[in-house]
């Protein structure tokens, strides 16, 4: 299985089903307000976990309204469609 949590493995399949937890930094000592949220992903020639969870957070950003420097991608998870 791929080390999905190495930001340069290449995807190999072409297809992925995504969920990540996101929040707006600097963080803070205690409560963080973060959103969770799923989605997929067709994977470009040569694309690398690194360029998913870029294309994640720059969505959130978007969808948000935050700088993406401010985007703090908490927790991730990937799996093969």
């Amino acid at each position: 299985m791929a080390d999905y949590g190495n930001w340069n493995t290449r995807l190999t399949a072409s297809r992925y089903a995504w969920s990540a937890t996101l929040t707006r930094g600097p963080l803070r000592l205690g409560s963080n307000p973060s959103h969770d949220c799923s989605g997929t992903y067709t994977a470009q020639p040569n694309a690398t976990v690194g360029d998913l969870l870029n294309g994640i957070t720059t969505w959130y950003a978007q969808t948000y309204n935050v700088p993406v420097k401010d985007v703090v991608l908490v927790r991730h998870s990937l799996r093969e469609m």
